[in-house]
């Protein structure tokens, strides 16, 4: 495993760039900026249009990275019927979803410590819980991207929200918090288990970066941050993961695979 890091980061590398750059969306481009009049060449518009796309996306290369890795950890499975998927639609009650809305508001005004709010927040994740398991009915839909869902040996489920780095602006921030506990409560309801021993809900930052405290999520049992994650699950080490991630731009196969990205937009120039 510890010998496989570069090429799980390539991997995912490579499908974020499929994703990014087909030849359908290259096409479109060359379409789009020919009736653009600018002074910087029409190949350099669409290659930096392109990065820029990739740019924006680094936080689903990072999801991907961390589904290549739960692959190929033995004593993990992915959950492949929901994992990964964007914009999935899940259902929950509407009582789950007012108590998770007025749990928002109840934390933005109180200043709970850190007892109360792990308290409050297990008593929140027990009472929707039950509320989904004893309702047949769901009256909400939300639709949300699944980052990363999998189980371990002991069929003990995880659901991984996964983030870059702490550095979200306020109300982005209380997006994140409530989309993360309305989220977690949907997939309870998509895999049929509704006891919190058996399915837990974690926040994960790839860095160790920690702008703020979390006023809604319990810190030390539910936001893992860097070599945590690493160290509870992963035969690979965060410090090597970490040493390959800061040197991967100067990777030669790397530089090829962008090399041929650019050519590949030279050359449907050329074609059309």
């Amino acid at each position: 495993m510890k010998n496989n890091i570069k090429k799980f980061i390539k991997k995912a590398v490579i499908e974020l760039i499929d994703n990014t750059t087909s030849v359908k969306k290259i096409k479109k481009l060359i379409s789009t900026h020919t009736k653009k009049i600018h002074f910087v060449p029409i190949r350099y518009r669409i290659f930096g249009g392109l990065l820029q796309s990739m740019n924006i996306q680094f936080g689903n290369f990072i999801e991907k990275l961390l589904h290549i890795i739960v692959e190929n950890e033995k004593g993990l499975k992915i959950v492949k019927d929901i994992s990964g998927k964007r914009n999935l639609k899940l259902s929950i009650t509407a009582k789950s979803e007012s108590l998770i809305d007025e749990y928002i508001t109840d934390c933005q005004n109180n200043n709970f410590n850190d007892n109360e709010t792990l308290l409050n927040f297990n008593k929140l994740i027990d009472e929707c819980l039950k509320n989904e398991k004893n309702y047949a009915t769901k009256e909400i839909n939300i639709r949300h991207d699944i980052d990363v869902l999998f189980k371990n040996k002991d069929n003990k489920f995880y659901y991984l929200e996964v983030k870059y780095d702490d550095n979200h602006d306020t109300g982005k921030y209380t997006d994140i918090n409530r989309k993360f506990i309305k989220t977690y409560i949907g997939v309870a309801n998509f895999i049929k288990i509704y006891d919190k021993m058996f399915f837990k809900p974690i926040l994960y930052y790839l860095t160790q970066k920690k702008l703020k405290g979390n006023i809604y999520i319990p810190e030390k049992q539910f936001i893992y941050r860097g070599e945590k994650l690493f160290d509870e699950f992963f035969e690979i080490e965060y410090s090597a993961l970490d040493k390959v991630m800061g040197n991967i731009g100067k990777d030669k196969d790397i530089i090829e695979i962008f090399d041929n990205l650019y050519n590949d937009i030279r050359i449907n120039l050329e074609l059309k």
